[in-house]
């Protein structure tokens, strides 16, 4: 099979003949009909951004984990699922038990593995990709890139059920990424009675209108947030930027709650004034990965919401170098692969 390989530690990626792998007990192998390329995940890599160099002693590496497709073959001990299915993956297999596995927190196992990003793990930058029983969704009549995008908005819906959100809250969500478009999606979906989108000067002709389209009642640039943004009752940092952390405790209400979702891939430390939040009484609550209520809840409000303003731009996977590009220029939300 075609498989888009990290071959050196350098910018670059390379598409290579691999064998087809073979699923061994209790594994599925799914014949890949989209991959997702994470901004701050497999980007980085094909970049080779400083933040992912400690991969430079596992090269090659197949990489890729946000994916969808259709069941090709099981191996043994494998129940519940045939041959033709559709399914999403969870990326994130824990290691079944300890204390974060058992109470449903797979994603925050200290033993957890990425499927795609764990150097002793395939991913999905390829044909085909074999995966544990456990790890799959069923999607039904969702398209591929649909079943992709279920991994961020799975997250997101993660994030609103950690936090205090009830219907009728006002939201705010830093960063119209595909995480804070899932989380907006996930908000309306709950019934928030005002949801202010927050990007950047570069996503004002693109993703803040996107955003509006989507259901939320405001989308300004981070330079026009500070007049309208204050006293909201939940605020979803989605972007991973100290200044959207910056902004999130000083307009979220006293006793009000911020909801740390984006990672900061810089090599510094975030500051945070904790006086002033400690004195409001503003809480953090951080999110990682998802659970599997998250999934099921996401698969649903997918089923009766259309998702495409956020899918795509698509492009096959010999064309991957203009797929990283349309990354780079932050072209659409939720870039995909298709093998």
């Amino acid at each position: 099979m075609t498989a888009l390989l990290k071959t050196r530690p350098e910018p670059g990626m390379t598409l290579e003949s691999v064998p087809v792998p073979e699923p061994g007990p209790g594994d599925v192998r799914i014949r890949v009909e989209s991959v997702g390329i994470d901004g701050g995940a497999e980007a980085l890599i094909h970049d080779w951004h400083e933040s992912k160099r400690h991969y430079a002693d596992e090269l090659p590496q197949l990489f890729g984990h946000e994916f969808a497709g259709t069941i090709d073959a099981t191996g043994s001990d494998v129940d519940g699922v045939a041959a033709g299915e559709r399914v999403a993956v969870e990326p994130v297999v824990g290691c079944g038990r300890c204390r974060c596995c058992r109470s449903g927190s797979s994603s925050i196992c200290p033993d957890r593995r990425i499927l795609g990003l764990d150097p002793e793990i395939d991913g999905a930058l390829a044909e085909y990709a074999v995966v544990p029983r456990e790890a799959l969704y069923p999607i039904g009549s969702l398209s591929a890139d649909e079943g992709v995008f279920l991994e961020l908005l799975g997250l997101a819906v993660h994030g609103i059920e950690r936090s205090s959100f009830e219907p009728g809250d006002s939201v705010a969500i830093t960063g119209p990424g595909a995480v804070g478009i899932g989380a907006l999606v996930a908000a309306v979906a709950g019934g928030a009675s005002s949801i202010t989108v927050v990007g950047t000067e570069a996503d004002r002709r693109d993703r803040l209108p996107l955003a509006r389209e989507l259901g939320a009642t405001r989308a300004v640039t981070v330079e026009d947030a500070a007049e309208g943004t204050e006293d909201v009752d939940v605020f979803v940092e989605a972007s991973g930027h100290p200044e959207a952390l910056s902004l999130a405790s000083s307009a979220t209400r006293r006793g009000g709650e911020i909801v740390q979702i984006g990672i900061f891939h810089g090599a510094e430390t975030v500051p945070v004034d904790l006086t002033r939040l400690v004195r409001r009484g503003v809480s953090v609550t951080t999110v990682y990965g998802r659970r599997d209520s998250s999934w099921r809840r996401a698969i649903a409000i997918a089923e009766g919401v259309d998702l495409s303003p956020a899918l795509g731009p698509a492009f096959p996977l010999a064309d991957y170098e203009a797929a990283f590009e349309a990354t780079r220029q932050r072209k659409g939300v939720k870039i995909t692969l298709h093998p």
